[in-house]
């Protein structure tokens, strides 16, 4: 397909009073600038999910989570891809079971955390170490610790490296809390009896005073009310002086992220103690009080949607955030949105049609990893309407700012536009760019409408807005 062909389908404008600003198309399946062109890498559509996303210090990227095949090639569940995408063969097969987290510690090796028994055939029940060569660390090792029908979740490394281990369940229990000693020995001098009901652990925090902070799905500890947030000692005792500022309505806190100064960005779905608003990002100060100074964007209002799974925070004090959502503070953010340190939307953080999940009760976005180069590394269950790279995908730093797109699709026989916040935005195609016809309106950041591919190369598509 040639550029005068790309052109003349796609124009994008807009209307302010009576004004007329167009905007130059830049390509018919690259209008999403946001979504790294050189990237290789993807799963199958529809089969299997990353869940883990790990740099390494020579750049080269481990995932995990559960699939079998990626870029192509047959891998189960585990792979090392090089900084492209492209598989790196000389990694070893993966696991038996699929994987749930993945941890970096800064001594480079890295726990792998699922629902398996082998690691690259050697016998691992749950929790394994990956030594920086790609080999199974044999100094790591926790045997059969963990319970019957219980699967190693979510993990955190102390400071004296120290490993704590979350587990999630696959039958009517309440899960638990581990902490292994650096070579993967249960440590006895902390309590693992401590149980979490409804649902899990998916953030482990350790504090600089020693305590843990817990994020997840729970709804209480030891049969005590604790939505979504627990405290515990330095030798894994419940500290009952914390009350979770969450109510029950089924809060979650599904990632938390430590600040400098000690405060934590928590990510999920939650309501607060005394509020209906529901949130999905907040902050709590250094001495885990509510911070009411902290004023983020609004996550959608649809109830199904407005959920945070994955968050990190960049070298510049922004924020990147997977999840199950479309719109934040007013703009089109399918699972996947950049805030600044106040939660406000980056406007130059602009996935465009964004990540869909490929099922519709999945979360699209539960991964995100950052690489030296600021680019942003994403995986999870999603369709990425606009490329291949389904299930992993990567993100350039910066998207051009604030600008409204036209996206078509001839899979699927859709033209759609995303615009910024305000006014009503209109499609419409013409054959001649004189006479326009009208596909759809709406207030909200994204239209579209069902266009047979048959007309792609006869039709003129642009998005207008009226104020």
């Amino acid at each position: 397909m040639g550029r005068k062909q790309r052109l003349r389908r796609v124009v994008g404008f807009f209307t302010l009073a009576t004004t007329l600003f167009f905007i130059p198309a830049t390509s018919l399946f690259a209008q999403d600038s946001l979504f790294d062109p050189t990237w290789k890498s993807g799963l199958e559509l529809g089969k299997g999910s990353v869940y883990g996303i790990v740099v390494q210090d020579d750049g080269k990227i481990i995932v995990g989570g559960g699939f079998d095949r990626i870029v192509g090639h047959a891998r189960t569940n585990l792979a090392r891809l090089n900084n492209d995408g492209t598989l790196d063969e000389t990694f070893p097969q993966g696991t038996d079971g699929p994987i749930h987290r993945l941890l970096k510690q800064s001594d480079g090796k890295i726990l792998v955390a699922g629902a398996y028994s082998q690691l690259q055939g050697v016998a691992r029940s749950g929790i394994g170490r990956i030594l920086t060569n790609g080999l199974v660390d044999p100094d790591f090792d926790a045997g059969a610790f963990l319970p019957e029908n219980h699967f190693a979740f979510a993990l955190a490394v102390q400071s004296d490296q120290e490993v704590l281990v979350g587990t999630t369940i696959s039958a009517p229990d309440d899960s638990r809390l581990f902490r292994l000693n650096p070579d993967g020995q249960l440590d006895p001098s902390f309590v693992q009896t401590n149980a979490f009901g409804l649902n899990y652990p998916w953030a482990i925090v350790p504090r600089t005073n020693g305590s843990i902070l817990l994020g997840g799905g729970f709804q209480s500890v030891n049969g005590m009310s604790s939505p979504g947030l627990a405290l515990l000692k330095t030798n894994g005792e419940v500290d009952l002086s914390f009350v979770s500022p969450l109510n029950t309505n089924y809060s979650g806190v599904y990632s938390v992220v430590t600040l400098p100064d000690n405060s934590f960005l928590i990510c999920g779905k939650f309501w607060r103690q005394g509020s209906t608003n529901r949130l999905a990002v907040a902050r709590l100060s250094p001495t885990l009080e509510w911070d009411m100074s902290f004023q983020a964007n609004a996550f959608d209002s649809v109830p199904q949607l407005g959920t945070v799974m994955t968050a990190l925070r960049q070298p510049d004090g922004k924020f990147v955030l997977g999840g199950h959502f479309e719109e934040v503070g007013g703009y089109w953010r399918r699972g996947v949105v950049r805030l600044d340190s106040a939660g406000r939307v980056d406007s130059c953080f602009d996935p465009g049609l964004g990540l869909a999940a490929f099922q519709q009760y999945l979360t699209p976005v539960m991964c995100l990893a950052l690489q030296t180069d600021g680019k942003v590394l994403v995986g999870g269950p999603f369709i990425n309407l606009m490329s291949d790279s389904h299930g992993i995908t990567r993100l350039l730093p910066l998207s051009e700012c604030g600008v409204m797109r036209v996206h078509l699709n001839m899979k699927l026989e859709i033209a759609g536009g995303t615009c910024p916040p305000g006014g009503t935005n209109h499609l419409e195609w013409s054959t001649n760019c004189v006479d326009w016809e009208r596909g759809m309106s709406s207030t909200r950041p994204y239209v579209f409408s069902s266009v047979p591919s048959t007309l792609y190369d006869k039709l003129f598509f642009r998005v207008r807005k009226e104020y």
